[in-house]
């Protein structure tokens, strides 16, 4: 087990039951919080990030360095900041340096291990199979240092990571699905109060209908106990020996605490409304704009479906010609309120069709200051 997760105030809490590359005991996490952030986690990112740290392995004594107490700290340290800020991506690194110390132990029973998880890695490790690092009783053997001429643990970790960006790829898809799906029954399906819990049925019966499958959220368990927490407290905890365990333990208590997903209108990014649970828009800082998306959305929005049709457009531009006539004193306040009326009114019969768009355009171009051409006006 790789640890154990379980609910308290609201949050996520996961306790390590494998301390072997991390010392943080417990950690607590916003309910919903983790799963999103997983979904959009940057691909270039995570592989960029497993290439790292299997780039580290291309050396005839790499083996040797995994023994290093300064390189298992080092090890230690990166690992418990995944932990605390991307717990999911910090299940494939575990999962990463768990087979790279198997690796050096047993390369046949570290591939093993890993395809537990990750299926493919059986396929993509195959040459493994016929490779067993020298061993033997004797005391002057065991300290002898050897090298690793054609650098297995190099290759090997490089196709761990590849077979690990597959899943995580593919993984990330499932889930954005899974929410989709969701969404769209919630939306369109109303359980009564106090069954929230339904939408689990829901969801099963449509994995069936779709693909045949059954009780992928209902039907398949959980290893459950109760044990002490990180503080000493006694709780009901759940086993997490997969990625997979933790998404669905997380994604059924989100449905179980009544958390909202919604998709941003500006972003289509899924997030968790904070205040309102009608909010359109999330608080993530929008691309290079250095505003959030709840900022600057409903503008961005708005500015996009003016660009998108001629009609919003046109009255657009003349709504601030007619606006700065008026900031130039050319032009009374009282006298372009009047004017925006008449125009917005003129602008809903153009949209509803009842105003040709050649006469509301004739209209807008009434009263328009021209500059003359050269000399005298001519």
């Amino acid at each position: 087990m790789v640890a154990c997760v379980y609910i308290k105030d609201g949050n996520m809490c996961l306790y390590n039951e494998d301390m072997r590359f991390t010392d943080i005991g417990g950690f607590a996490y916003e309910l919903g919080k983790p799963l999103l952030d997983f979904i959009w986690y940057e691909r270039d990112r995570f592989d960029d990030g497993l290439n790292i740290i299997a780039g580290a392995y291309d050396n005839e004594f790499a083996h040797d360095v995994l023994k290093d107490p300064d390189y298992i700290a080092e090890v230690k340290k990166e690992m418990e900041l995944f932990q605390t800020k991307e717990i999911y991506v910090y299940f494939y690194y575990y999962n990463l340096m768990d087979f790279a110390y198997k690796f050096i132990e047993s390369p046949r029973e570290a591939v093993a291990r890993l395809a537990q998880k990750f299926p493919r890695a059986q396929e993509k490790l195959r040459w493994v199979v016929d490779f067993e690092y020298p061993s033997s009783d004797s005391p002057f053997v065991q300290v002898a240092h050897f090298a690793d001429k054609e650098k297995r643990l190099y290759r090997a970790m490089k196709d761990a990571v590849a077979v690990m960006y597959d899943h995580f790829c593919g993984f990330q898809q499932f889930i954005i699905h899974e929410i989709e799906v969701f969404i769209h029954y919630r939306k369109e399906i109303k359980v009564p109060n106090g069954r929230t819990l339904d939408y689990l049925g829901i969801l099963d019966e449509y994995r069936k209908f779709e693909f045949g499958e059954d009780g992928y959220f209902l039907e398949s368990p959980f290893r459950t106990f109760f044990g002490n927490t990180a503080n000493g407290e006694v709780a009901q905890l759940y086993s997490i020996n997969h990625i997979e365990d933790l998404f669905r333990f997380e994604f059924i208590k989100m449905i179980e605490h009544e958390i909202f997903i919604k998709l941003c209108k500006n972003c289509n990014r899924f997030f968790i409304p904070e205040r309102r649970v009608d909010a359109e828009y999330c608080n993530r800082i929008f691309g290079d704009t250095g505003r959030r998306c709840n900022e600057i959305g409903a503008m961005l929005r708005y500015e996009k479906k003016v660009a998108e049709n001629p009609v919003l457009e046109a009255h657009k531009k003349a709504y601030r010609r007619f606006n700065s006539r008026t900031r130039n004193k050319k032009m009374t306040q009282s006298e372009f309120m009047t004017w925006s009326d008449e125009a917005t009114r003129k602008r809903d019969e153009c949209l509803a069709g009842t105003l040709p768009f050649d006469e509301f355009v004739d209209w807008l171009e009434q009263g328009r200051v021209r500059k003359s051409k050269g000399k005298g006006g001519e």
